[in-house]
């Protein structure tokens, strides 16, 4: 069979540019290690020689979590609509604006200008809008990869944890600025934003007729017809009684009616518990490495987060095999591998020996990519492209906030200890000022008592020489 070259090298587009410009939040704990380098929030400590202090660290999950809660809402609220409503090209500009721009609102954030929290947000934002942007893509592979393009795009998503990778190393050994690498990011945006053309993308970032679909599987199959004696149906005709069959098939619904139907709940419960899982482990792999397996040393813990930042890249090289595992044997077999895998990486956490940590690692990281590949397959495959962006965003994307299922909750306790440091703050510098007044009000009363001794000094010596006259 003969593929097509320009379909197979708008997906090696695709595979970098969802690489480098959208999740690449999911890669915090490397870029935090260069934050704390640089002593970003290190006046937040009272001691700046004790670092990381909780106050910086507290800060840090602040971003982190903002970050991540971005992600979901921003799919569920601003890019899913948009991209039903005005489809894949105008997504995929004002989301690359939006990501250029925060790139260098992080840039040139600082201790005066404290962009840090916003910029973190709007990152996410823009990224989950590029991110969107590429599912249309897949829909020219309804018919023979579709497994294989969503496995890829989403290895790419989830592989993006290697952006920030990179970053901080970068920042390590060469000793580049933080400023420096997001004004780069920045540039890197603007690149994509000018191959935003039909020259490079030639209707592919337009959903296909199912015609084209139909003379392309013809093309494929060698130009084969009615002549060669087969009586199985033709390839053009699958999509009329869905990709996974009849009992699947959604895309003829109303986006209400696909809403409340059994394989919309089924997959909702699914994100419900997984995505959440796979959120915690990225948000908190630092704290579980220093307190499971009998507790660790900061150093210890640092090799360690810096060892799992590694292995779940390795997943990405493994992902376009699961994608084909799944075109093959079919979506119910993909599940059945993803949740074993999911069971087995978090027993492994808890783990002392690092070589089982290394398996584990490993395990999360297919866990992860192949969970969010087989999720997008399952929302185009069944309610189909036109309804995808609000299915997923709105849809799977409000039970995704759950991902950072308890990010409301973490907002709101994280604000709310950054309003008591700054009450405890308040009250120390208030107490040091009663304390002061307390030393001015004593020191006047001595000075008080020293005059009034002086004066009754002086009223003696008087009396004295008065006697004496």
């Amino acid at each position: 069979m003969k593929l097509p070259t320009r379909r197979w090298l708008l997906v090696a587009l695709t595979f970098v540019e969802v690489l480098l410009a959208t999740g690449i939040m999911f890669g915090w704990s490397a870029l935090s290690l260069a934050m704390r380098r640089d002593g970003v929030y290190a006046h937040l400590c009272a001691d700046d020689r004790n670092q990381p202090c909780k106050e910086q660290l507290l800060r840090y999950s602040l971003i982190y979590t903002v970050g991540a809660f971005a992600v979901p809402l921003s799919g569920a609220v601003v890019w899913g609509p948009m991209l039903d409503a005005y489809g894949a090209k105008v997504t995929r500009v004002l989301s690359l604006v939006t990501f250029s721009a925060a790139c260098l609102l992080f840039a040139f954030s600082s201790r005066t200008f404290d962009a840090y929290l916003p910029a973190v947000g709007l990152i996410s934002c823009g990224g989950m809008g590029f991110f969107f942007s590429h599912f249309v893509l897949a829909l020219h592979f309804r018919n023979d990869h579709y497994g294989l393009v969503h496995a890829i795009i989403n290895c790419a998503f989830d592989g993006s944890t290697v952006t920030f990778t990179v970053l901080e190393q970068l920042h390590r050994t060469l000793n580049t600025s933080i400023r420096n690498l997001f004004v780069g990011m920045a540039c890197i945006a603007a690149l994509f934003l000018l191959l935003s053309t039909e020259l490079v993308w030639n209707g592919h970032l337009d959903a296909p007729k199912e015609e084209d679909n139909a003379v392309r599987d013809e093309e494929e199959d060698g130009g084969g017809g009615g002549d060669g004696g087969d009586d199985s149906p033709s390839k053009d005709e699958r999509p009329s009684v869905g990709l996974y069959g009849p009992l699947l098939e959604c895309s003829s619904l109303t986006i209400q009616q696909q809403f409340v139907s059994a394989p919309f709940v089924a997959c909702a419960a699914w994100a419900l518990f997984t995505i959440f899982r796979t959120m915690f482990v990225l948000g908190s792999i630092t704290e579980q490495m220093t307190a499971n397996g009998g507790g660790r040393s900061a150093e210890d813990a640092e090799t360690l987060v810096r060892l799992f930042n590694f292995l779940i890249l390795v997943s990405v090289a493994l992902t376009p095999a699961f994608g084909r595992f799944v075109d093959r044997y079919s979506l119910p077999a993909g599940f059945i591998v993803v949740n074993t895998l999911g069971i087995f990486c978090y027993a492994s956490l808890l783990a002392k020996h690092t070589s089982v940590l290394c398996i584990g690692f490993l395990a999360f990281g297919c866990f992860r990519a192949w969970n969010y590949g087989l999720l997008t397959t399952y929302v185009q495959g069944i309610f189909g492209g036109e309804n995808f962006g609000r299915v997923y965003g709105i849809g799977i994307g409000v039970f995704a906030i759950q991902k950072s299922g308890a990010a409301p909750f973490l907002i709101l306790a994280a604000l709310s200890k950054l309003i008591a440091m700054f009450f405890k703050r308040r009250n120390r510098r208030r107490a040091a000022q009663v304390e002061m007044q307390e030393k001015e009000t004593t020191a006047e009363d001595d000075d008080d008592d020293k005059k009034a001794k002086e004066e009754e000094t002086t009223t003696k010596k008087v009396k004295q020489r008065r006697g004496k006259a």
